[in-house]
């Protein structure tokens, strides 16, 4: 059941590069599911009306995107410079793991405002990309910024949906693509794990290595 609480935002993140947005439809069914769920409206008018501004305004270079949905359908948007990310980025394992009830709930499975969970995980070494997530049953999850690939027995596989974790456009879009296939990846997997990588729609596939 959708928490009632009307104090988040929807959002979305997303690139426009030359005033072309990146795996767009994915990211506006994304915003329409999350707002079925929430019970609340989204319409096709409003986003397309903050769409056009933001490639008006924004017609070259490279920029994040990020829409914010609120509690009555009107729609907030943001942009700022996209620099390109020096790679293999690096990621760290975090020191504790994720609530399942956490992982596995709705501030999770959809994008919103209500980060705690993943602020209080974020790296503090300005050298860290990102955090490598694991829920209490030992599994690989996602970063607090997108999501993981490891190679595996030289496959590349990324965790499941149940083990909890964001839907990514950019997880989709390799899952969709072959490059990957979802599979359960363990703690206990890692010491054999042959390669990593960060994978969101922003960004697209990063290569990668742990700390």
């Amino acid at each position: 059941m959708a928490d009632t609480d009307l104090d988040f935002d929807i959002l979305e993140t997303l690139a426009l590069r030359d005033g072309g947005f990146i795996h767009l439809q994915r990211h506006v069914t994304r915003m329409q599911d999350a707002a079925r769920h929430f019970g609340r409206p989204c319409t096709d008018a409003v986003l397309e009306q903050a769409l056009q501004q933001l490639r008006q305004a924004h017609a070259s270079g490279h920029w994040r995107v990020r829409l914010a949905l609120d509690a009555t359908g009107r729609i907030q948007t943001q942009a700022a410079p996209l620099p390109p990310s020096a790679t293999p980025v690096r990621l760290a394992l975090a020191d504790r793991p994720i609530a399942n009830a956490v992982a596995r709930g709705d501030w999770v499975r959809f994008k919103t405002s209500r980060r705690a969970h993943y602020d209080s995980l974020q790296p503090t070494d300005a050298s860290v990309f990102d955090t490598v997530l694991h829920n209490e049953d030992g599994e690989i999850t996602e970063g607090t910024r997108g999501n993981i690939a490891v190679l595996l027995a030289g496959r590349w596989v990324t965790p499941p949906l149940s083990s909890g974790l964001l839907p990514g456009v950019g997880r989709a879009v390799a899952l969709d693509e072959g490059r990957v296939v979802e599979h359960p990846v363990r703690l206990d997997d890692l010491p054999r794990v042959q390669g990593w990588a960060f994978v969101n729609s922003l960004r697209g596939w990063l290569p990668a290595v742990l700390r």
